[in-house]
């Protein structure tokens, strides 16, 4: 047997072995919604950051899925990488937008499982956040990972039917993700001043790196340049092949005008939503 490959087999066991027993690290920065507002943007750039060590995946869903959590936090850090040997202020992050619509368990276990971890809500107009989740779902025909949460139906129809109760598929609900003042309330209640970052999509749009150095500063990093080539990135764009009706439109503004003053209370400060 070649002694430098058994020599090189074992190294590699060895490696394999003291990476799985390593421990890892947690979450710094947990962006939790909204859906369609620039998660997976802000998810890429906070990756750009020479500091930051990125999880397997971008949405892990663990705290919003009962049948996640249930399998213990040690299975949640096994998706975060290893603590550096030399680490130097690194830090990781986690964006799932499932965070904000489930609220009601999601804020109180992470307060209680990342307590040093700060939590951001990018929050988008809520008639335009629910058009444009409609398109993603449409755009799903055929996808081999996502069609069987294909919307075949109009827009107006899913609205009309979410409006009755006729929505069977929770992916579905458009307007519930929008009802964003009781999501934020939950996040304030469990997690208490200091840790909750919220912004609107518009400004997110704008200044990108303000945005970033805010969140930055929260955790104690340092801020990206704000040339840097990270802000140019535009995630999940897509073209709309219909327009949103303006009546329909005019409807669903009313139909949250009292959740906006609302969110304004609980936020005690209003929200630029516009775009």
């Amino acid at each position: 047997m070649d002694r430098a490959g058994y020599g090189s087999r074992n190294m590699n066991r060895l490696r394999n072995l003291f990476e799985k027993v390593r421990p890892r690290m947690t979450p710094s920065i947990v962006v939790i919604g909204a859906q369609k507002a620039g998660t997976t943007a802000l998810f890429s750039i906070l990756a750009a950051h020479p500091k930051a060590a990125r999880p397997k995946e971008k949405e892990l869903h663990f705290f919003s899925d009962d049948a996640k959590y249930a399998k213990g936090m040690e299975r949640y850090r096994e998706m975060f990488p290893a603590i550096p040997a030399r680490s130097f202020g690194h830090f990781t992050f986690e964006a799932s937008p499932g965070y904000l619509i489930h609220a009601g368990r999601s804020a109180p276990r992470i307060a209680e499982h990342l307590p040093n971890a700060i939590c951001v809500a990018i929050l988008r107009d809520p008639v335009l956040r629910a058009f444009s989740a409609w398109n993603m779902f449409r755009d799903f025909k055929g996808d081999s990972r996502w069609g069987h949460l294909h919307d075949p139906r109009s827009f107006a129809q899913a609205v009309e039917d979410e409006l009755a109760g006729r929505t069977n598929e929770p992916a579905h609900l458009y307007l519930a993700r929008g009802r964003y003042a009781d999501q934020i309330a939950a996040y304030q209640e469990h997690l208490g001043p200091g840790r909750l970052r919220v912004y609107g999509y518009p400004l997110f749009k704008q200044d990108p790196a303000g945005v970033v150095a805010d969140i930055c500063q929260a955790i104690g990093q340092e801020a990206l340049p704000k040339e840097h080539r990270a802000f140019a990135l535009r995630s999940n764009k897509r073209t709309y092949v219909n327009r949103l009706d303006p009546g329909l439109a005019d409807e669903l503004q009313r139909y949250f005008a009292p959740e906006l003053k609302k969110l304004a209370h609980v936020l005690g400060r209003e929200l630029d939503l516009s775009e």
